[in-house]
């Protein structure tokens, strides 16, 4: 069996500021989440995918369309891990700031997040588990950067050979081959 795990493709959504309340760092988010992608070169791949499945979010249903000809099926548990100020603050901070705090909020499980680390692994876990029972052969997976790096750790501990980046590039297939 083969995984293909794909990024979106990078998405036209610049911070319009560099410093940021915790309220303009969400609204930003927002932003993100409903951004224009710049379509890249289709996969140069010559794998016989069987299913290609999509994070609902447009900017991996855009992406996945690009890339895939066939059905695509797409669900909200392939959706990015969310992000979310931790604190609401007037204080400015750098936009990467916002990142970093709402990332290692959510590896704390820290009420803030939209998910707790485990529901996270639970939900990319039921995802890995109901792709095996499809029996397909090829599955292509077009999802989120931080998502890609929690599937890939999934993927190895289910014997999975393959290798990720620290950061998933966008429009960058990544290969998983078991068996």
């Amino acid at each position: 069996m083969k995984i293909g795990l794909v990024r979106h493709f990078p998405v036209q959504c610049k911070p319009e500021k560099k410093w940021m309340s915790s309220a303009d760092f969400n609204h930003w988010v927002e932003q993100y989440d409903q951004a224009k992608v710049v379509l890249g070169d289709p996969l140069h791949d010559n794998t016989a995918w069987d299913l290609c499945v999509s994070s609902d979010l447009s900017r991996a249903v855009t992406t996945a369309e690009h890339i895939y000809k066939g059905r695509i099926i797409t669900t909200h548990r392939l959706r990015e891990i969310g992000m979310r100020s931790v604190l609401q603050s007037n204080v400015m901070l750098p936009h990467i700031v916002w990142m970093i705090l709402s990332r290692l909020a959510w590896l704390c499980s820290h009420p803030s997040q939209e998910e707790t680390k485990q529901q996270t692994l639970t939900r990319v876990s039921k995802v890995i588990d109901w792709i095996e029972e499809e029996n397909q052969s090829n599955v292509l997976i077009v999802c989120h950067g931080a998502l890609m790096k929690v599937m890939h750790k999934e993927l190895i501990r289910r014997d999975y050979k393959g290798k990720g980046d620290w950061k998933p590039q966008n429009g960058k297939m990544y290969l998983y081959v078991k068996g």
